[in-house]
């Protein structure tokens, strides 16, 4: 998807009109959806032929009970796996797990539960919701979330420290941090992102987690992962510390999942939701050779690349990219292919690209393949 087309439909606010308006607007854009959310899609067209008037985010909250049974189905033995392999840990780490399992217990059947404050993890979730927002493209929007985003590079990790390595007592940092959210609920509130229940929702836990109250809290797979791994840091095993990161990483995801998905959407916006619909499909540009491996940001080594792929690949060099998703070898002659007819149709001649970089593409990627099996790309159609 055109990053500027996303831009224009987030901007035309299309995801809080009418279900039915919404499925009209969004079919010229079905061929672009990923698994997930193709299904995602297919399930909305349905709801919209009995309840067209519906607003998006109720059309989903319709589904979230029987993707709750089914997502739980699906957790259960892998809960019940970590747990059995967990008790090799040594007594202390294997305190902190069943303490873990417990709070995972209460958030996955939506029981209060008190969790702690954490800067990093408020900051990363600050900057998932400036994605979308920027993703709008309204000035005095982005202007705001980029000021909480600077305030909250100010807010220590935790509530307790010490000012220096060897003092004897801790201080305390809980004024400073409800200092700090008080500001930047004021920042928020006298802006035009005031409504905003992304925003509201996140200054509101965080200041619950500051005073140790305890909230209701959907279970998160990522947030699991990263708490499993703190209690895995100090661990001298590294087989079963493997061992039980391999397993936890079985937990279903909203890109596997369709269940996982209204799971991780129940809370949410319809603006959000829409949002994560075609989040995925948009375009993004790539390094062929990563920027790690000594890669350039010239045209010659950028690619086109969904969100989604993008991200998956990370630093991973093509070699070991072709090996782990032969796939890529049929969608690297796609790529091609529709290169070629926007070459061939005058596109490349009004953008000033040169057919060069179609046959350097071509020639790179050979270079770039395995050994054992090269990527012989086709370019006889241009012209």
């Amino acid at each position: 998807l055109d990053p500027q087309e996303v831009e224009r439909i987030l901007q035309a606010k299309i995801f809080s009109k009418p279900l039915k308006k919404i499925i009209l607007f969004l079919k010229k854009y079905e061929g672009s959806l990923f698994p997930v959310e193709h299904e995602i899609f297919s399930m909305l067209q349905k709801d919209a032929k009995t309840f067209p008037n519906i607003k998006l985010g109720d059309a989903v909250h319709r589904h979230t009970l029987e993707a709750m049974i089914d997502l739980r189905q699906k957790q259960a033995p892998i809960f019940a796996e970590l747990t059995v392999t967990a008790q090799q840990l040594p007594p202390a780490q294997l305190v902190e797990f069943n303490q873990l399992m417990e709070i995972t217990h209460n958030r996955l059947y939506d029981k209060s539960v008190v969790l702690p404050f954490s800067a990093k993890e408020f900051s990363y979730k600050l900057q998932r919701i400036f994605e979308g927002i920027k993703a709008r493209g309204i000035p005095d929007e982005i202007k705001i979330v980029r000021k909480l985003i600077n305030m909250s590079y100010s807010l220590p990790e935790s509530v307790t420290g010490r000012t220096k390595p060897h003092a004897k007592k801790p201080i305390d940092r809980t004024n400073f941090i409800a200092g700090s959210l008080r500001q930047m609920t004021q920042v928020l509130f006298f802006s035009p992102l005031r409504n905003d229940k992304e925003l509201n929702d996140l200054l509101t836990q965080a200041k619950l987690k500051l005073y140790n109250i305890p909230l209701v809290a959907p279970f998160s797979r990522k947030s699991f992962i990263h708490d499993l791994k703190k209690i895995l840091n100090s661990v001298d095993n590294p087989k079963l510390v493997r061992e039980l990161e391999k397993i936890a990483s079985k937990l279903p995801t909203a890109k596997e999942e369709v269940s996982a998905f209204i799971m991780k959407s129940a809370t949410n916006s319809s603006e959000k939701i829409g949002y994560d619909l075609i989040f995925n499909s948009v375009g993004t540009a790539e390094h062929i050779l990563p920027s790690k491996h000594g890669g350039s940001d010239f045209i010659g080594n950028i690619a086109l690349a969904s969100f989604a792929a993008n991200s998956e690949r990370g630093h991973r060099h093509m070699d070991t990219q072709l090996r782990i998703y032969p796939e890529t070898y049929d969608n690297c002659q796609k790529y091609v292919d529709r290169l070629i007819e926007l070459y061939n149709d005058g596109t490349f001649a009004k953008l000033g690209i040169s057919r060069q970089y179609i046959t350097g593409f071509a020639n790179k990627m050979y270079k770039m393949s395995p050994p054992e099996k090269r990527m012989i790309l086709d370019t006889s159609a241009l012209l």
